[in-house]
């Protein structure tokens, strides 16, 4: 968990970067750095945008800054090392230690992201050659194995899967283990693993189903789906939508304040939150952001809208995803529960250090991350996106990929995040859970689409959109 002093803000997702950019951003990053020495945090809000300045304090910023500068002491230098999606990413030498800082513009040379991090310095690195069924014959194995071997071959890191889809030829490559010291290398068509967020774009598509039948409106507010016990989910007379939980524009926040209660387990953490919990949270909610006006990745209100999905069908979310979008795409291993055999076949998860991490169960927010699937699966499912899918099911994925909010770097569609480039349009979601990190994404003109799966909680969004440049 990042902390207040650690952490002051990351908004960022991917946008395009340039040598412009760089010197901007290097421009700025200076005048960072001068308001931090002179112990100015209100100078240095005044460096942010306004949709930074709504999700946190002038107070705050003046508080992280001056407990960074009697931690740290003065701000002496900083090293560029790379940049990432338009966030450049520095090492910061100060007096009494190091920081990594990530920093990123919108438009107007305003800071959206602002973030400092523990330095860790290198990381180490196994003392041999990783696994792999990788041939490294062709132009696009040595272009995965260029990507994923640095990824794999750092010590705390265990297995990971990469799918290619191109033209409806999917190419997949395994390395590392599905379990460390097991030499078993991910299947791609057995191993399961946690794909955490992307299931976020399963339940827009569900979402979506319900909308182009007739069933529901992207507009509709949803107190319409709620016990009338609760109270209007609005903000200045603009009610709460069905899109907006969507598309992370609700105000809902991150999680729920009730998430966790004396005695769950901590490394478990969804475990636990049944309806009871997530009624009881509603009842006493009081919306106090607007509504549909700026984006806040939200984890409750995408897994409310689940269950409101699968309580709307009388099914369990489960059953509604293995009616309406498993069954029509012929995904056989994509599921939330497992059978004995489906669990003998599932990765073990590792967390940031390298050890064996606990599964999650999402229960009530299982619309928000709850899905298991496999390589092949997924790569079904990407397909299925690229215009591929059966006609029943055709249409809702298409409404899922169109644009429902679009702030500055944040578009969305229903689930989907949409990044445009150099004429190209991307849809992406990565995820993670305690032992997993996964991304997908694909290019629906060129008919390029990518999956990476890892059983290890270190970031692989970054092999991805590689691949799919």
């Amino acid at each position: 968990m990042r902390t207040l002093l650690t952490l002051l803000l990351l908004i960022s997702s991917y946008t395009s970067f340039s040598q412009a950019v760089s010197a901007r951003i290097d421009s700025v990053r200076k005048l960072v750095e001068l308001t931090f020495n002179e112990k100015n945090g209100k100078a240095l809000y005044a460096l942010t945008n306004e949709s930074f300045q709504k999700q946190v304090s002038e107070a705050q910023i003046v508080q992280v800054s001056s407990m960074l500068y009697n931690q740290f002491g003065k701000w002496n230098t900083s090293e560029f090392q790379k940049t990432t999606n338009g966030v450049a990413y520095f090492k910061t030498i100060f007096e009494k230690g190091n920081q990594n800082f990530f920093i990123g513009l919108d438009k107007n040379d305003k800071i959206s992201t602002l973030l400092f991090q523990p330095y860790k310095g290198e990381v180490p690195k196994k003392d041999y050659q990783v696994a792999s069924n990788n041939p490294m014959k062709t132009p696009l194995d040595l272009r995965v194995d260029s990507l994923v071997r640095p990824y794999i071959q750092m010590q705390h890191t265990a297995g990971i899967c990469v799918a290619f889809i191109k033209d409806g030829k999917t190419t997949t490559y395994s390395y590392g283990e599905i379990k460390k010291d097991d030499k078993q290398l991910p299947n791609a068509d057995k191993t399961f693993f946690e794909i955490g967020s992307i299931s976020k774009t399963f339940t827009g598509i569900l979402l979506a189903d319900e909308v182009v039948k007739g069933k529901m409106s992207l507009d509709d507010p949803i107190n319409k789906y709620l016990p009338d016990s609760i109270r209007k989910m609005e903000f200045k007379d603009v009610p709460i939508t069905l899109k907006t939980l969507s598309n992370h524009s609700s105000g809902f926040p991150r999680l729920p304040m009730n998430l966790y209660k004396k005695g769950d387990d901590a490394n478990n953490p969804y475990q636990n939150y049944d309806a009871g919990r997530m009624f009881s949270y509603l009842k006493t909610f009081k919306p106090f952001r607007e509504v549909g006006v700026n984006y806040e990745y939200s984890n409750f209100a995408v897994g409310l809208l689940g269950t409101i999905v699968a309580q709307q069908n009388q099914v369990s979310y489960e059953e509604l995803l293995l009616q309406k979008i498993c069954k029509p795409l012929k995904l056989k291993n994509t599921k939330i529960s497992l059978d004995a055999t489906d669990k003998n076949n599932f990765a073990q998860g590792y967390d940031e250090k390298g050890k064996a991490a606990s599964t999650w169960d999402l229960n009530m927010l299982a619309g928000a991350g709850g899905i298991r699937s496999t390589t092949n699966d997924m790569a079904k499912y990407v397909e299925a996106n690229m215009n591929k899918a059966p006609k029943q099911l055709q249409e809702a994925i298409d409404l899922s990929h169109k644009i429902t909010f679009e702030n500055e770097q944040n578009i969305v569609g229903l689930g989907w995040h949409i990044t445009k480039r150099k004429g190209n349009t991307i849809y992406q979601h990565s995820g993670g859970t305690g032992g997993f990190r996964t991304f997908v994404g694909f290019d629906k003109e060129r008919q390029i689409g990518v999956v990476v799966l890892s059983n290890s909680a270190e970031e692989v969004a970054m092999i991805g959109m590689g691949l799919l440049k």
